[in-house]
């Protein structure tokens, strides 16, 4: 056996891991202890990474459409003949149309920093504008905002800071290893913690304040706070008076807005967004972090600006605790951009400039506009790399319709995504075990250092994958680019790109914990007084010019969202779609069995009280509907969210999964988008709900428990002998604890009942509408099959002892 030291790239934040392997194949993975980013823990995905590389779903060899579109009808064929296919369309579109007829999206799954900086090197040397991204639906709306504050997008300060403000971010799931770990961290030293999200998450179930908006009325929101800030004087007076511009104009709009009225639209009691802004106001140094629940709205980019406003004001930017203005680390022209010419952008299907200087690319929005007008010129031909446009996109139905304008499709992943299943070629990509990648830090592991590792391959790639790189560089060069990919190999590649700081890959090979650049206290805080800020008054702008610019209100205004995102009386709740589960990222990992089997179907979290009027109970098949589509889950009754707000799981349906679940993009609009980013509005989407009837009673999952009265039960142990009986082994054991003496004198026994592993509840009797073993045989009446949500009630009571709790299938019946 040997152990492998490589980087995991189940999310972006990029782990260390150590990784075991015994004649080729994992047989163990846990945490780098010497990384900086992770410190040896680990994450559910980390740990499940192992079953990447015997995944039977996986794509193993090229395959070239040989009936219509859609139908799955493929043949195999070698690499040379798909890569020699995919040229040859490529420069035939370029020679009827021009290189901008030819289009490439490069999605989340190969990386952000390392294969789009090649992505983008081979396009500008092909001379096309194109390149795609679905970034409008995270991450550039809100970097849009940052930039026109204070010039770029800054790192929070969680190990120093003394309160800590998350908006639309829940690092439980997202950032456990990092953010989460460390936010926790801050907590157990003293700091304040305050979380606005529209559902009590597992990180607002760890705040000392929540404030729970309605969807998409953040802005009015961070405004109130704003003007509670300003007109308390709680602001920094001495940084708003030397390093900010437009705070007239802001306090005087401040003033016309009516607190009463912020918190008739948000739903957020006056009371709490008060307290909420005097908190992080009056506990500096404090730090602000928006997450990805604030994308994919029609307000995203001036809510951003709204939220932005509250650090700026309080002067939580480059000190010590705050917000944190990163310097950047030397680079070489990686993306080639000596190749783009004056008129880069008009030569594009940009129709969002900010969008598009913030990183010289586009998203798929814009191509989806181009795709439905044929304007400004036709998309002959598509490279999809790594990306699933048909589930990340709003409204599936348009956006597979597009697709189909396009002459030629090419997709290089690891699976066949529903993207695939309409391509006309289809190419294995290799996993991040398979590989080898340079890895730059957007999401650092603190503010004082920058990061930068080396991702080395552990096993074998799985049948013919190759990598994303190997991909690019073979492309390049069959189309004639040999200068600009002259290397050998991808560690050529990253010797010449890591020259500018004096390492090569043997450096990374060897320091596994990578390259860190340290800061010191003076490089960093108030590091503006000698360089100013990165905008264009060398200010932190609180009335914006560049968005005044572009003809963009230059401060945030409270507006009355349009119609279609209006609840009404045919679709009176809204829904939000975005709810990520940290065992997944985006729509991947499903078919990997230690993850699908933790929540192995889509989900809708409803309010108990608005199920009762609707008839729904915990675990019923529901229709969620809008004017756009519909598409099944299964209900969850939860009272963290509001009574008129659904809460949808993100990222089923994908076709390889063979789950018969549908995205939940099936339901979202494209029509009212972001005037500024172009992000759709998939987290406001007005919805009814419908429950789903089957013959011979009602149709029921999700989660159920086993649970145990401690006042009724006696410790008699009919519990084990009815299971044994059932099985032939027992599955559930009674535990005596005591008897002892309590502090109070009196002598003291509790017995706790268990289930085993095995426990399935009996799911064969509940298909019957029968009770499990152990509860039809418990004479006390100790023992309870309970769903999830009358579960957490009676264990608040202080009577009741867990003891299972399962996720059941679609087979309960109701009981006669």
């Amino acid at each position: 056996m040997e152990t492998i030291k490589t980087i995991c790239q189940m999310c972006y934040f990029y782990c260390g891991l150590d990784v075991t392997r015994d004649d080729g194949q994992i047989v163990h993975i846990e945490g780098m202890k010497e990384h900086p980013v992770n410190r040896g823990t680990i994450c559910p995905k980390g740990l499940a990474s192992q079953q990447l590389v015997t995944d039977p779903h996986r794509l193993t060899r090229p395959l070239r459409r040989v009936g219509p579109r859609g139908a799955g009808d493929w043949e195999e064929i070698s690499w040379d003949e798909a890569l020699d296919m995919l040229a040859k369309q490529i420069e035939k579109a370029r020679d009827e149309y021009g290189p901008e007829a030819f289009a490439y999206h490069r999605g989340h799954a190969p990386g952000w920093v390392t294969t789009m900086n090649y992505v983008t090197r081979f396009m500008n040397t092909f001379g096309s504008p194109n390149v795609l991204t679905h970034a409008h639906l995270c991450f550039t709306p809100r970097a849009i905002a940052h930039v026109a504050t204070y010039g770029a997008v800054p790192e929070p300060d969680f190990d120093r800071a003394k309160c800590i403000l998350l908006w639309g971010f829940n690092p439980v799931y997202t950032s456990l290893t990092n953010y989460a770990r460390r936010i926790m961290d801050a907590k157990a030293r003293g700091a304040k913690l305050i979380v606005v999200d529209p559902r009590f998450t597992k990180t607002a179930a760890k705040a000392d304040l929540w404030l729970q908006p309605q969807p998409g009325t953040d802005l009015p929101l961070a405004l109130g706070m704003s003007k509670v800030i300003v007109e308390e004087s709680l602001y920094d007076n001495e940084f708003v008076r030397d390093w900010t511009v437009g705070f007239d104009e802001l306090k005087d709009y401040l003033a016309t807005i009516d607190l009463d009225e912020v918190a008739r639209i948000t739903g957020v009691p006056m009371e709490r967004f008060v307290r909420a802004a005097r908190m992080f106001a009056e506990s500096t140094p404090a730090v602000m972090k928006e997450g990805n629940g604030l994308d994919q709205h029609s307000n995203v980019s001036q809510t951003v600006r709204a939220i932005c406003l509250i650090p700026s004001l309080t002067g939580s930017l480059n000190i010590e605790g705050g917000d944190q203005l990163m310097p950047a680390l030397p680079f070489i022209d990686v993306q080639a951009r000596h190749a783009i010419t004056k008129d880069w952008e008009k030569r594009s299907i940009s129709t969002h400039p900010l969008y598009f200087r913030q990183g010289n690319s586009l998203h798929d929005e814009e191509l989806f506009a181009t795709l439905e007008t044929g304007k400004p010129y036709p998309i002959r031909s598509l490279v999809v790399q790594g990306g699933a446009l048909l589930a990340a996109n709003s409204n599936t139905e348009r956006t597979r319709r597009l697709l189909h304008k396009i002459d030629f499709i090419a997709v290089h992943d690891l699976y066949m995504t529903a993207t695939a299943e309409i391509a006309d070629l289809v190419l294995p990509a290799a996993s991040f075990l398979e590989r080898d990648l340079l890895l730059y830090y957007r999401y650092r592991p603190s503010t004082r250092m920058n990061l930068i590792c080396l991702q080395q391959q552990v096993v074998e790639p799985v049948g013919e994958s190759r990598s994303d790189l190997d991909l690019i560089f073979a492309l390049g060069r069959r189309l004639g680019m040999n200068e600009a990919f002259p290397w050998k190999s991808v560690e050529e590649a990253f010797d010449w790109e890591l020259g500018p700081l004096g390492i090569t890959v043997d450096y990374l090979r060897t320091h596994p914990e990578g390259y860190i650049r340290h800061y010191a206290p003076e490089e960093l805080y108030r590091t503006h007084g000698h360089t100013g800020f990165p905008t264009q008054s060398k200010k932190v702008e609180l009335y914006a010019s560049r968005f005044e610019e572009f003809d963009y209100d230059p401060l945030p205004q409270i507006e009355t969202l349009p119609p279609s995102l209006q609840a009404s009386e045919e679709y009176p709740l809204l829904c939000g779609t975005g709810l990520k589960l940290g065992i997944h990222t985006h729509t991947e990992f499903r078919t990997l069995p230690w993850i699908d089997e933790i929540e192995p179907a889509p989900f809708l979290e409803i309010h108990p009280n608005q199920a009762e009027s609707l008839g729904v109970k915990d675990g019923d098949r529901v229709h969620v509907e809008s004017t756009w589509g519909h598409i099944p889950a299964l209900a969850r009754l939860s009272g963290g969210v509001d009574e008129n707000v659904v809460m949808l799981a993100y990222g089923y349906g994908q076709p390889y999964t063979n789950g018969g679940w549908r995205s939940s993009n099936d339901l979202t609009p494209y029509v009212d988008s972001d005037p500024i980013s172009g992000s759709t509005s998939n987290r406001r989407v007005p919805v009814r709900i419908v429950r789903e009837t089957k013959k011979g009673g009602r149709h029921k999952s999700g989660k159920l428990a086993l649970i145990a009265n401690t006042d009724r039960c006696v410790g008699c142990h009919t519990c084990e002998v009815a299971c044994a009986q059932e099985y032939g082994n027992k599955r559930i054991h009674v535990n005596i604890l005591g008897p002892v003496k309590c502090s109070e004198g009196e002598m003291k026994m509790d017995v706790v009942p268990l289930a085993t592993e095995e426990c399935d509840l009996c799911k064969a009797r509940l298909e019957r509408g029968v009770d499990p073993a152990c509860v039809c045989a418990c004479s006390t009446k100790a023992l309870l099959v309970s769903p999830l949500a009358k579960t957490i009630e009676l264990l608040r009571e202080g009577k009741y002892q867990l003891c299972a709790l399962r996720t059941v299938g679609d087979f309960t019946k109701e009981k006669k």
